[in-house]
């Protein structure tokens, strides 16, 4: 990516730094692998399905339907040109100087009929973000806001407390979520040989695995409890697993791999409930995302021996109770909570309370 693709190219300051360039793109890819929290882990995923790393395997339907842009905020601005601040932090591995990363991406929503802008940030710390950086972050989005001429951003999976410390932050809708993770470990103990592959669906209940395919978007659009656009469903496609009785018939059953590598929109119909289905499609996913990660991981490092564990994570409603039971058989445990979210700003209560909660820093 070269500076004249940047959408927000008027963020940029002193301490907001655009990452430009693939090798930019590989080195913080290295450094959130590295970092290792749920929110670092989906904002990789985030990058390794978008096309910023040019050398990594990817879906390519994702260029032509998304806009991405990575930025970071350094706590120590750099009096060099803008496109090599990115540089001089990933060359020297300053990563020290970061607070913040935020992923951008820009889409077309047909459904909306309008551009969606998809927010997702990673503090650069396996604790809770400091207030100073906390005030940092409700900076940028204000910024990014204006920017956007004051339409809705779509927060992904944002921690609860880093959304409600935004002054003057309004959500027209909110979803609030635990984040559920398990590693490679417990994933696998959860399982005895054999158990839910796809020849005991078929000779136990007649039943095939299959994947998503572009024909069952209209079903999962109407069942689902999100309104997913046609064109993100039809970008997950690849990395799906769903339940048929035969394989021209429609799903009965389904769970996709979501953008930011995360298992969501699972669901079984009603007439398929009861008889364990969601244990076969979680068992399918979930193996097939482990192994496509650590493939896609493999090909950012020179070093074969790279550790490419990776925490399978998922995020269900807060009262989805037995969704939440369903995934903790299968080893997972809460992580924190988060929102998906869209929100605007109203400037006289941010002026308000933004002078109330950062008046002593």
């Amino acid at each position: 990516m070269n500076q004249d693709s940047l959408k927000f190219s008027a963020l940029e300051t002193a301490h907001v730094v655009p990452v430009l360039g693939c090798k930019n793109h590989i080195a913080v890819a290295r450094h959130l692998h590295s970092l290792g929290t749920t929110h670092a882990y989906r904002a990789l995923g985030g990058m390794l399905s978008s096309c910023l790393l040019v050398n990594v395997d990817c879906n390519q339907n994702t260029s032509s339907y998304a806009h991405n842009e990575v930025w970071m905020h350094s706590r120590s601005g750099m009096e060099t040109v803008a496109g090599n601040r990115s540089s001089h932090i990933a060359k020297n591995n300053a990563w020290d100087a970061v607070d913040f990363f935020v992923l951008l991406t820009v889409y077309n929503s047909s459904a909306a009929n309008t551009q969606k802008l998809e927010v997702r940030v990673v503090i650069n710390s396996v604790d809770q973000a400091s207030p100073r950086t906390v005030k940092e972050f409700g900076k940028f989005v204000l910024s990014l806001w204006g920017l956007w001429n004051n339409r809705s951003l779509y927060f992904k999976g944002v921690e609860d407390y880093l959304l409600d410390s935004l002054p003057g932050v309004v959500c027209s809708k909110r979803i609030r979520c635990f984040n559920y993770s398990v590693d490679n470990t417990d994933w696998q103990r959860a399982f005895n040989p054999g158990q839910f592959s796809e020849s005991a669906l078929s000779h136990d209940l007649e039943l095939q695995m299959c994947q998503i395919q572009s024909r069952d978007i209209d079903v999962i659009q109407k069942l689902n409890v999100i309104d997913y656009d046609p064109e993100y469903l039809e970008l997950c496609c690849p990395v799906t697993a769903c339940i048929r009785r035969s394989s021209d018939a429609a799903p009965v059953s389904w769970v996709v791999c979501h953008a930011d590598y995360q298992i969501g929109a699972l669901l079984t119909v009603d007439q398929y409930r009861s008889r364990g289905l969601a244990k076969y499609i979680l068992h399918s996913l979930g193996n097939k995302m482990i192994a496509q990660f650590a493939a896609k991981i493999a090909l950012l490092y020179d070093d074969c021996a790279v550790n490419s564990a990776f925490k399978l994570q998922m995020v269900t409603e807060l009262t989805n109770i037995n969704t939440q039971r369903l995934f903790e058989r299968f080893g997972f445990k809460p992580v924190d909570n988060v929102s998906w979210a869209e929100c605007k700003f109203d400037i006289q209560k941010h002026q308000h309370e933004h002078n109330i909660a950062y008046s002593k820093l």
